[in-house]
């Protein structure tokens, strides 16, 4: 498996991963006072390739999330606070969008394995 294969997975499971992505969006918490960058604005699709690294039995690896800046407010929305209710946005995305994205990933990879 070479170069072009990684790419065809690389691309194939961002777009697969879009919809959970728009979801997370819709979804993550949005404070109109504040005045700073929002985490639902730096929500995004990492993919890295597992291709040369003997730890892992897979080619790619991809996560859909807040940036690292942004990393703590979805632990608190997620999961809740002593003070903060729960408010899951991450993996209801992922729960509610799970046919869909084998479904865009499995079209994905039949085109660019035909088209390559």
């Amino acid at each position: 498996m070479g170069d072009e294969a990684v790419k065809v997975l690389r691309d194939a499971g961002r777009a697969a991963l879009e919809p959970v992505l728009e979801d997370m969006k819709q979804h993550a918490g949005f404070d109109e006072r504040s005045a700073g960058p929002h985490m639902r604005d730096e929500l995004i699709i990492r993919s890295t390739s597992r291709m040369n690294d003997p730890r892992y039995l897979t080619v790619m690896t991809f996560k859909v999330g807040p940036s690292k800046k942004h990393h703590m407010k979805a632990l608190a929305q997620e999961f809740g606070t002593v003070k903060q209710v729960a408010a899951p946005f991450i993996r209801p995305a992922l729960d509610y969008n799970k046919t869909r994205v084998l479904r865009i990933l499995a079209a994905e990879i039949r085109y660019g394995i035909e088209n390559r």
